[in-house]
Order: structure tokens, then C-alpha cells, then sequence
């Protein structure tokens, strides 16, 4: 059996040509706004844009994954929502929405057997300039572009995964600590 990756864009892409699954899955990739911007001149308009329609679509896909009956459902997220970026701060909020939105959703159905997980990559898989985040590694060796998740992701959706909810898994290759 096969996941469901919904998402669009070249992560989703490759998710769905290795993300395998034994049991009722959904893996989401949300549909971030990637733009950098400064705090400051964010607008009521880029506000919605780059956070309320991205979080209303997760929330709806998270929904639509528990009304299908899957019994794993993993969110991919960039690392960047768990440290802060310069002039990304409407993704970094994004992002670490989601990653509250994956814990409190699987508090609400672990107790119908269906976890909950969220994945964070590196931030350029996801079309994020790293030379204006800038990544916070103390990592001696880090991956950068060697990591697939895609093993991981495919450990979330099996039945082996049962005991393991509401977690952040981060396959970045040790770049974002």
C-alpha cells in the first residue's frame, strides 16, 4: 500500500515516488508561502497570504486525512519554524503552527489508534535562502542536501509506529540544531 502525499511542488514530488506505507496514511506537505520579508513590513494582507490560507488548508487536509480513515498521518514542515529565519518570520510561524497543530491533533485522535507526526527538513528543500536565515548547526559534519526523509516518513506510516505521536522528527542531517 502507498501513502497519500498531498502537496504540491518538487518535496511532494519526490515524497510520492518513495513514501511508502502499510496501513491508511497521509503525508501533507503544506502549502507555504516562501517570500522573505521583514517583520515589520508585513501587512494585513500578507498576514493571510502567508499564514491564516496555509494553516486553514493544513487544518482542512488533517481533517479530510482523519475523515478518510488513515491511521498515520505525517506533516512535512522546514526546520526553520523551530529556530526563527531573518525576514522569514511569516514561514517560521507557519511552520511552528503546524508543528502545535500535528501535537494537539494527535492528543485529540491517539485515543482512535492514529498518530500524528510532523517531519522538519532542511529549509532549502523547501525554497528557503539560507544565506539569509543562515543555519544554527554545531553538528561537526552536517548533511546538507544528502538527507531523503523519505525513510522516515515511510517509518511514521507503518505499524511499527504506533507507539510514537504528537513528535517532530528532524532530517535535516544534523545542519539545524
Amino acid at each position: 500500500m502507498t501513502s497519500i502525499v498531498v502537496g504540491e511542488g518538487r518535496l511532494a514530488e519526490a515524497l510520492r515516488a518513495r513514501v511508502t506505507a502499510e496501513m491508511p496514511a497521509r503525508v501533507i506537505v503544506p502549502p507555504l508561502v516562501i517570500e522573505p520579508m521583514r517583520v515589520v513590513d508585513l501587512t494585513d494582507d500578507d498576514i493571510d497570504r502567508m499564514w491564516e490560507q496555509p494553516m486553514r488548508t493544513l487544518i482542512s487536509e488533517l481533517q479530510r486525512a482523519h475523515g478518510d480513515g488513515c491511521r498515520r498521518i505525517v506533516v512535512v514542515v522546514p526546520t526553520i519554524g523551530q529556530s526563527g529565519g531573518a525576514e522569514y518570520a511569516a514561514v517560521s510561524a507557519t511552520a511552528e503552527a503546524a508543528r502545535v497543530l500535528v501535537k494537539s491533533a494527535a492528543r485529540q485522535w491517539g485515543e482512535v489508534d492514529v498518530t500524528v507526526n510532523a517531519v522538519a527538513v532542511a529549509p532549502e528543500v523547501f525554497g528557503i535562502d539560507t544565506a539569509i536565515t543562515g543555519p544554527i548547526s554545531i553538528a561537526p559534519r552536517a548533511l546538507a542536501g544528502e538527507v531523503d526523509p523519505s525513510d522516515t516518513i515511510s517509518f511514521l506510516c507503518s505499524a511499527a509506529a504506533g507507539h510514537v505521536t504528537g513528535q517532530t522528527i528532524v532530517c535535516d542531517g544534523g545542519l539545524w540544531m
